[in-house]
């Protein structure tokens, strides 16, 4: 029988592993920060079309995809002249083709926030008809039907699954309008909802940031964190459903609710989260086994590449210094596109904010570039930025 003194060992050391397993789920957030250069094992740039195409150009990219054979960058939302526009190039840059996706229409234009796209064509729905369009990748309609609960984005998952998702806000008199979510997964087969995501973030901090942006990874599945989220969910979303894999911890620089005021109109006073160098995004979310990885974005100010392993809580962060080849020195899961088949994250960077960073650091870049530069200009199209970390920056 053991004796009290060897049961007070056993709970001082339950204790500390306990501790210890608290203190490993904190992802402790660095000041210093370390070179773009030092934490890739390979980056590339490739310059979309030529200016001297005037087909080619676009106001900037809002969404792009990488399919089987080429890149399709596309417009949307009416503060865009060049709106409704979709354009295609080949992986090396070179303009294929653009349409307008108006010309699917009998009257008016799209109203639409993000379109979707894959091999079999484009998905966008239009929230004032409330029809969402399935298009080829030459701009003819294939099929036209309502988005079921009016949502705003339509990605199909398989042959049965299909994600919505509310864009900004969830519409009233949809059929469980008593609930709050930002997204779900929808069963054609079954006919009804089978999951949904985000259910216990407040109304307030959901309306005014639903600005939802859904990335596959090279495994079919789509990691993702909802914006100015105050937990930090990790949601896993494929053909087996949607579950919540992670809830992410930081050691400082949480958002505080309380802290959090209003303007005269109900919309939060987005000063918060500059002034205060709040976390208030995580984004380009992948898995490897246990292993989660992704950047975080801090008062609008600063990225963080972090890994943690869910089985042991163990974690990482790393401050980005991107050395002003994007704006502000920073990214956003706007910038985002996708990551590649073998592993490199790709971005975007609009020409006048790439041009002078590639006028400072021309020969130094020449190694990089993926297509010629040698008449790049402030006028030019988006560049896109591909990036492959090293292993140690996210694997544990």
């Amino acid at each position: 029988m053991p004796s009290l003194f060897h049961l007070a060992i056993l709970c001082s050391l339950s204790w500390l592993i306990s501790c210890q397993s608290n203190e490993d789920q904190v992802i402790v957030i660095p000041e210093e920060e370390v070179s773009i250069f030092d934490l890739v094992e390979d980056i590339q740039f490739l310059r979309l079309g030529h200016p001297s195409q005037e087909e080619s150009l676009f106001s900037r990219i809002q969404n792009a995809f990488f399919l089987d054979s080429f890149i399709v960058c596309g417009q949307n939302g009416i503060d865009y002249n060049d709106h409704g526009q979709y354009e295609y190039f080949d992986y090396q840059g070179r303009f294929i083709r653009r349409f307008s996706a108006h010309n699917v229409l009998n009257e008016g234009f799209f109203y639409t926030s993000l379109f979707q796209a894959n091999n079999d064509g484009l998905y966008m729905t239009d929230k004032v008809r409330n029809q969402t369009y399935h298009l080829n990748h030459h701009g003819q309609l294939i099929d036209q039907f309502a988005p079921i609960n009016r949502a705003s984005i339509y990605i199909p998952i398989d042959e049965d699954l299909v994600l919505y998702s509310y864009n900004r806000a969830m519409p009233e008199n949809v059929l469980d309008g008593n609930e709050y979510y930002d997204f779900f997964l929808y069963s054609q087969k079954q006919g009804e909802i089978i999951n949904k995501g985000v259910r216990d973030i407040p109304e307030y901090l959901r309306y005014s940031f639903g600005d939802i942006q859904f990335n596959f990874s090279k495994n079919n599945t789509i990691y993702h964190s909802t914006i100015h989220d105050p937990n930090y969910i990790i949601y896993e979303i494929n053909k087996n459903g949607c579950s919540e894999i992670d809830r992410l911890v930081f050691s400082k620089n949480m958002i505080d609710e309380n802290q959090i005021t209003h303007n005269q109109n109900g919309f939060i006073n987005l000063s918060y989260y500059s002034d205060n160098n709040v976390i208030f995004d995580v984004f380009a979310i992948q898995r490897d086994n246990n292993h989660l990885y992704g950047i975080i974005n801090q008062g609008v100010k600063s990225n963080y590449l972090f890994k943690k392993n869910m089985r042991t809580g163990q974690s990482q962060a790393t401050r980005i210094n991107w050395h002003d080849m994007v704006k502000d020195n920073n990214i956003y899961r706007s910038n985002v596109i996708n990551y590649s088949e073998d592993g490199y994250l790709a971005i975007f960077s609009p020409a006048i904010d790439f041009k002078p960073f590639l006028d400072a650091n021309e020969e130094m870049l020449k190694p990089y570039l993926i297509n010629d530069f040698s008449d790049f200009s402030y006028d030019d199209n988006d560049v896109i930025i591909l990036i492959k970390f090293k292993p140690e920056y996210y694997q544990m």
